[in-house]
């Protein structure tokens, strides 16, 4: 057998992006990892979803292993990878993830090694970081024989599904009803015929069928368990689908767990989800929470995470998985996402009485209550199956946030090519990703949105990009804005007015400041809601001043804000805990469906994260309101809170005080005439 060559050695390499300080061409930078040696010299991408590097090893080679040379500075970025290969430079076929957390080093003792039981005839070669950060390695070599040297090498393809296609996905849901037609229009619109989803209202809970769209691969039913955070609830309530779809779907294939706040960014793929369910990973690609597999729970080590603690305290759980359930190893995995064979899941819904019996143990669940969907599925699988499984979802773990809009940009091009849900997105249809994915023209946006830089593709990008924005001008044409202290003294529009709240709460104050007591002269509603009112929080550790300056000139109403500890002088603008919120309504009803706040730029990240912590309230009770555009125009800000369908009557805009607060501001509402 011929001698083993680097192949990637001195050959054309590229990445995904470089670090904004390196001034060198992206070439450059990526040829870094393919010069002989391995000294200080390290190539690096900027920061940005599932970074990549590759080599074009200018043929089709016959590669036997891939070595990996970590930098010295942030080794710990690299730990989660995958090896992905290609022909042509376009296809990529994904032949190697490591999720485990273990650090690899730089140099010949401590590199990485991937090996190919199997030689992989291939080109190009691409590592890809499977997270949000930089990749920066000093060395990436390929060792194999040009050319197809080597009989029952292989080329990596994407089979078909071999067994049948049918999937059941199935939910647990607690959200709000509003919420319902967006979450089941999001699964019809990302999966095919063959995909059916089984939705598990709480027991006592009313389905509202006026909001099913009344598809055939659509079922929702009351299951009887009550669902609760920690436990084993959450577990039961999956196997309560399973048993559903047994009768309403006999003759699924497949069945997945989803998150009802996890959604679909992008259309499901059997094939994709099968292929790398052959790969037999042990973790979620990209999975950054700590796991173990196969964790013996006579000896569960302490110090690895708080859920293995919370596992090793666990003792008369242990004692019955052991003694009575015949289970001698744990494993954790995600719930989230998790696809496996029928038969597989077969595996937990026959042994339904040592679910139930495990969750008895947990019968006054706390915050250290073992999540068992987390651990149970996969240990079944282990042990009674054949550890077949895959994670269609990607989380947010690190740190666990909501989607934002450019996340979903990214996530659209750059996932895994067997992951199509992310969580967490927010339940509320208004909530900009979560309404991108619900408008059939918005989701036909985002598929533009590819990686293909051909000509073709930048024109309709360009062309798309035109549309958008005269569309935009065209709507805002049509929108009027009112002061909101329009409607609150007859005579505002005539001439400027103000109104002026100044005072000394103390530490201990809990009431309501609100109408009279706060600002003399303020309008009150029948029922004796007040326009405006100061809601205090438990967040005071000393005594706080309070100064407030509306007043409207006719074509504006401004807001003057100004808080600080007590004698000590309203100083700058800080971040820091919301103590108290000031709500102010423009006492117009449905009218107000609208409110905009303008700020003057530039303005500092202080400010902006007031923005960010804006309240709706209703008069009764309150509720974060986060913008739904934010707009520059000449040298203002503007910051758009959209009234949600299911908000009626009456609606109060919170502006939340810092301890240290100093901000001016316009505030209008719209979108009609009044």
């Amino acid at each position: 057998m011929s001698e083993l060559i680097d192949l990637a050695l001195g050959k054309p390499a590229t990445q995904s992006s470089k670090h904004p300080e390196i001034v060198l061409p992206l070439s450059q930078v990526a040829g870094e990892a393919v010069l002989a040696g391995y000294g200080d010299t390290s190539f690096q991408t900027a920061a940005e979803w599932f970074p990549w590097w590759q080599v074009d090893l200018e043929q089709i080679c016959t590669i036997e292993r891939i070595e990996l040379f970590n930098t010295d500075y942030w080794p710990t970025r690299n730990r989660l990878f995958s090896i992905l290969v290609s022909e042509d430079g376009r296809e990529w076929h994904e032949v190697f993830s490591k999720t485990d957390h273990d650090t690899f080093g730089g140099d010949e003792k401590t590199a990485y090694t991937v090996p190919f039981a199997t030689p992989i005839c291939t080109r190009f070669v691409r590592v890809r970081l499977d997270n949000w950060d930089h990749l920066h390695l000093k060395s990436v070599r390929v060792y194999g024989q040009p050319g197809i040297r080597q009989e029952g090498a292989t080329r990596p393809l994407t089979p078909p599904a071999t067994r049948g296609r049918h999937v059941v996905f199935a939910a647990n849901y607690n959200e709000e009803d509003r919420f319902l037609p967006v979450f089941i229009e999001n699964f019809l619109s990302y999966t095919d015929e063959y995909c059916s989803l089984v939705i598990n209202f709480p027991a006592n809970r009313a389905i509202p069928f006026h909001l099913l769209a009344g598809h055939r691969r659509v079922h929702v039913f009351n299951g009887k368990v009550e669902r609760k955070k920690w436990g084993g609830t959450l577990l039961l309530g999956h196997m309560e689908s399973y048993a559903e779809a047994l009768h309403a779907f006999p003759d699924f294939d497949y069945f997945c767990t989803s998150a009802s706040n996890s959604l679909f960014v992008r259309p499901f793929s059997l094939d994709q989800a099968v292929a790398h369910m052959a790969r037999g990973n042990d973790a979620p690609v990209g999975m950054t929470r700590h796991y173990l597999i196969d964790v013996p729970l006579e000896n569960v080590p302490r110090g690895e995470a708080w859920v293995w603690d919370n596992l090793e305290e666990a003792e008369p759980f242990r004692r019955y998985l052991i003694d009575e359930a015949d289970i001698p190893l744990m494993s954790i995995n995600q719930i989230e996402g998790l696809l496996a064979e029928r038969s597989e899941w077969g595996t937990l819904h026959d042994r339904i009485a040592i679910l139930e019996a495990c969750d008895g143990f947990f019968a006054n669940p706390t915050q250290k209550t073992l999540a068992l969907e987390e651990f149970l599925p996969v240990t079944f699988f282990r042990r009674f199956g054949t550890s077949r499984f895959t994670n269609i979802c990607h989380m947010l773990w690190e740190p666990i946030r909501e989607v934002i809009f450019p996340d979903l940009v990214q996530f659209v091009q750059k996932l895994p090519m067997h992951m199509c849900q992310v969580k967490w997105f927010s339940r509320d249809p208004d909530s900009v990703p979560t309404a991108a994915l619900s408008q059939p023209w918005s989701r036909a946006l985002l598929a533009t949105l590819t990686n293909d830089d051909t000509p073709a593709t930048l024109h309709a990008r360009i062309l798309n990009r035109a549309l958008s924005a005269h569309f935009s001008s065209a709507l805002s044409s049509q929108e009027i804005y009112t002061p909101l202290t329009r409607a609150w003294r007859d005579d505002a529009r005539w001439g400027r007015i103000q109104w002026i709240a100044s005072e000394t709460i103390g530490r201990e104050t809990r009431e309501r400041f609100e109408g009279e007591k706060l600002i003399s002269g303020l309008p009150m509603l029948p029922g004796k809601k007040p326009c405006a009112w100061l809601e205090l929080r438990d967040h005071r550790h000393q005594d706080m001043q309070f100064e407030a300056i509306l007043s409207e000139d006719g074509k504006h109403s401004a807001l003057d804000l100004r808080t600080g500890p007590a004698g000590t002088g309203l100083g700058p603008h800080h971040w820091s805990e919301v103590w108290g919120v000031l709500f102010l309504s423009p006492l117009q009803g449905e009218k107000a469906q609208l409110f905009r706040i303008s700020l003057r730029r530039p303005f500092d990240y202080a400010r902006h994260q007031l923005m960010h912590n804006v309240r709706r309230s209703d008069g009764k009770s309150d509720v974060t309101w986060m913008p739904v555009l934010e707009e520059d125009d000449g040298d203002r800000r503007h910051f758009y809170f959209l009234r949600p369908d299911s908000h009626h009557g009456e609606i109060w805009i919170g502006i939340p005080c810092f301890v240290q607060t100093s901000i001016a501001m316009e505030i209008s509402f719209g979108v009609a005439a009044v």
